[in-house]
């Protein structure tokens, strides 16, 4: 395999005077690294809202790919389960600032590669798209305290555009080609995009609707998740030092 992706070109982005920026270098080993780190982050933000509902619950709630629930009636029962809807957009946030962190410029360019990865990974589009229709666990946390779709659905816009906003910025600083808006976009919606026809569309619809490895087994999930999660990570570990070679510094 790693003969393989050798075979397949290497894109380098053309460089523009912007000294916040490097070069942008998208080999096939990184790029898959990249869509499959953005796979680890969509299954790990679900396992965020499961496993803090297993720590206020006791127990862990059945889920699928895209639709989680507590065991029980911890709902109805117990006034910390809305912790675990925080959880999932918390744990995604964190990534992302993390990756803001970073992508500063006091840092080598293999740590900001990993800075960079780490924004685009957690699909800050994801983040922004779902409040701005009125859903996503936001919406939902919010109404459930205060009981009010409309302000929590502006609290929820306000907030993830004030998370999401700095760490694009930071981005797109960091590309600086005279093709910048295609770059950035391709980054910001490619990850996106394949979760909803891969995880969403392959996984969900056409393997677990379909009955395949169906049986519940460790933290609430199906096998099959289960399964997806081990080979996510898998690669990850097999080819995320691919990763810190993202950016590259100018020549």
């Amino acid at each position: 395999m790693t003969k393989l992706l050798k075979t397949i070109p290497t894109f380098q982005v053309q460089q523009i005077g912007d000294t916040r920026a490097l070069n942008l270098t998208l080999t096939p080993k990184n790029s898959i690294a990249l869509l499959f780190l953005s796979f680890f982050m969509q299954e790990t933000h679900e396992l965020a809202h499961t496993s803090v509902g297993r720590m206020v619950c006791g127990c862990w709630g059945k889920r699928n790919f895209n639709v989680w629930n507590l065991c029980g009636e911890c709902w109805a029962e117990n006034p910390l389960a809305i912790l675990a809807t925080y959880a999932g957009p918390a744990y995604s946030f964190l990534m992302i600032w993390s990756g803001f962190i970073l992508l500063s410029e006091r840092f080598s360019a293999r740590i900001r590669s990993i800075g960079f990865a780490l924004i685009v990974s957690s699909m800050p589009f994801s983040r922004i798209l779902t409040p701005i229709f009125g859903g996503g666990d936001e919406v939902y946390a919010f109404n459930s305290t205060w009981d009010n779709h409309t302000l929590s659905w502006i609290a929820a816009i306000v907030i993830t555009f004030s998370l999401t906003i700095p760490p694009c910025v930071r981005l797109w600083n960091t590309i600086g080609s005279r093709r910048r808006i295609w770059w950035f976009l391709g980054l910001i919606l490619v990850p996106f995009l394949m979760t909803g026809l891969v995880v969403f569309g392959g996984l969900q619809t056409l393997l677990l609707g379909n009955g395949v490895l169906t049986d519940y087994w460790a933290m609430g999930s199906p096998m099959l998740i289960t399964v997806w999660l081990m080979v996510c990570v898998g690669v990850c570990l097999i080819l995320g030092r691919s990763l810190t070679t993202l950016l590259q510094p100018l020549a």
